[in-house]
């Protein structure tokens, strides 16, 4: 796969800290990346979700990357690697709940003051995200809209909110990263981006 040369300057501007790079990048291979992920998982939203992912992994490690090779290459080898891992730990939730009940677990009063922390903190990043970043997460984490939809009800194009999108979890997982250690590598994220619509409805409420 040969390199394109304007996406080779994107990729460029991305490993600058330009976001216009990135958000040019997602226009160009977002559908790309989505069918793809979806040749490995067979669902499309989950497929969108790696797409999301792909371009949050791309601008967070951006200082990783270099120039040499195909750009979409590079992209689609990240999808692979989110795609198999995604479909291997949906395999093993599967046999989890097949083989073992889940244990009955009685939250105590610390775990109550815990969750409304949680929350709360939550809840004040997603407030501090630049506005458009912001109406998009709300949007989409919050009230369960597709890409589509949240279009349609800003007036953009759906690559255009995913890149939004992938900026704002991007910015969250930075702030987060306290409560998470290595919010890359550990599982606790994947379960924070679901809380994350819930805090956020109940304390909109």
């Amino acid at each position: 796969m040969r390199a394109e040369p304007a996406d080779i300057a994107l990729l460029a501007c991305v490993l600058n800290g330009d976001e216009a790079g990135l958000a040019a990048l997602l226009d160009r291979h977002w559908h790309a990346i989505v069918r793809y992920s979806f040749s490995i998982l067979g669902d499309w939203d989950a497929a969108e979700d790696v797409a999301e992912e792909v371009f949050v992994r791309l601008w967070e490690r951006r200082e990783t990357w270099g120039l040499e090779g195909s750009v979409l290459g590079l992209l689609f080898r990240i999808a692979r690697n989110l795609s198999v891992d995604e479909h291997r730990q949906d395999d093993i939730r599967e046999r989890a709940a097949t083989n073992s009940p889940a244990p009955l677990q009685i939250p105590t009063p610390a775990d109550y003051v815990d969750g409304k922390e949680l929350h709360a903190t939550i809840s004040a990043a997603v407030a501090k995200l630049p506005q458009r970043r912001r109406e998009v997460f709300v949007l989409v984490r919050q009230h369960g809209l597709s890409y589509r939809e949240a279009a349609d009800a800003l007036g953009v194009a759906p690559q255009t909110v995913a890149n939004h999108l992938s900026m704002a979890l991007a910015e969250l997982r930075e702030t987060l990263e306290p409560l998470l250690g290595d919010p890359v590598a550990d599982s606790r994220w994947r379960e924070l981006r679901g809380t994350i619509g819930v805090a956020g409805k109940a304390v909109g409420q």
